[in-house]
């Protein structure tokens, strides 16, 4: 037998709209909320404290190149990115290398104001970031460098203002240590919109194709919802203790593979360049640089070395697989041939290491980007 709608109604109000079954109701719900609390002020009194960066950033090879040689780390957790610079930093060592940062975590002597002229955005690595640029060599003694050597961007930004004769020209650098193309891609997905540039150069290699752990799919998934996870384990010590417990399964695969794959790779910079295109900003690329090929007994401080000719393959296809793909979507790139393994062995005065050009590379790339810069910025001042 059915009810009427009236009669439904008045016996769940007779059922539910009592002021005891109220009272019992709103203290349920008190005391779930009370008892989180509880629990997390437990775990950050008792407990030592779990550090988000290192509970997600998982890999001990990431752990180590971040954490640099010695002195206070210069990185923090970054729910969407893994990681990123603290901000306000001052002249902080780290890695032989001087860090000082904006407010916003970019290596920057000034905060990123109002747009007021044109605006190029450097994204990159450690490459672009100038890692041991200049280089520090004495932390106990206080920071002794040449403030003469600066990283590419800041010479860019230089050259273009001479070449223009403009002030209102600047080069923001969106460059951290470690970085992937995927973060890259990710924190121009973030930001472009509120940083409006010009033009965008990209450039990402050795971090994508080398192997440390797990690849970048895994270990940072870009979803919101993960994005969102992410965010609240972080900021909870219970959640960050319970995410830092052993794992039953392997850290790393059976068979190590890059941390972004050559499909993946590709993919994101031509998924940068949509980005661009949408926003009307001039989209290029600085195709990666390495010294030399990596083989047995090639590198002069460590003559004894097996070497990694694989990754040394691998460079050189992501590479020109990159740039084969580029110019069928014609994407401006630019290949600096002095800073490949091809150059080797005359390349080697504009390297600190295999990896990381040293201050005369920099100044290198820097004349050479100037150059690329200067025809697509030149149709653009045209047009203001």
């Amino acid at each position: 037998m059915k009810f009427p709608a009236k009669e439904r109604a008045s016996a769940f109000a007779a059922r539910y709209f009592v002021p005891g079954n109220w009272l019992l109701l709103v203290i349920s719900f008190a005391l779930v909320p009370a008892a989180v609390l509880v629990v997390e002020a437990g775990f950050r009194i008792s407990m030592p404290p779990v550090d988000p960066f290192l509970a997600f950033v998982r890999a001990p090879v990431l752990q180590s190149d971040l954490r640099g040689r010695s002195g206070p780390r210069v990185f923090e957790f970054d729910a969407r990115l893994g990681w990123r610079l603290k901000p306000n930093l001052r002249e902080t060592w780290w890695d032989f290398t001087p860090v000082s940062t904006n407010s916003r975590g970019l290596r920057m002597s000034h905060e990123v104001a109002q747009k007021r002229g044109l605006r190029v955005v450097v994204l990159g690595d450690s490459v672009a970031f100038g890692y041991r640029v200049p280089t520090a060599y004495d932390q106990k003694r206080g920071l002794v460098f040449d403030r003469a050597e600066r990283p590419y961007p800041e010479l860019v930004e230089e050259r273009l203002r001479v070449r223009f004769n403009r002030s209102d020209i600047e080069v923001i650098p969106l460059a951290v240590p470690g970085y992937s193309s995927s973060q890259g891609l990710a924190w121009l997905e973030r930001d472009v919109a509120e940083l409006k540039p010009d033009a965008v150069v990209a450039s990402f290699g050795w971090n994508d194709l080398r192997t440390a752990g797990l690849p970048d799919r895994v270990t940072l998934p870009s979803s919101f919802l993960q994005i969102l996870l992410r965010r609240l384990i972080a900021s909870s010590q219970f959640l960050l203790h319970v995410k830092g417990a052993p794992s039953a399964g392997p850290s790393t695969p059976a068979v190590a593979e890059p941390r972004t794959s050559d499909d993946e790779y590709v993919s994101n910079f031509l998924k940068m360049a949509e980005i661009c295109k949408r926003e009307g900003a001039w989209f290029g690329i600085l195709l990666p640089v390495y010294r030399d090929p990596n083989v047995p007994g090639i590198d002069p401080e460590k003559p004894q070395d097996r070497g990694n000719p694989d990754e040394g393959r691998r460079m050189t296809f992501y590479r020109h697989r990159l740039r084969a793909e580029a110019q069928i979507a014609r994407i401006p790139t630019l290949e600096i041939s002095k800073l490949t393994e091809g150059a080797w062995p005359g390349n080697r005065r504009l390297f600190g290491e295999r990896i990381h050009p040293n201050a005369a590379g920099h100044v290198l790339i820097a004349g050479r980007l100037a150059e690329f810069l200067r025809e697509p910025l030149e149709r653009l001042q045209a047009r203001q």
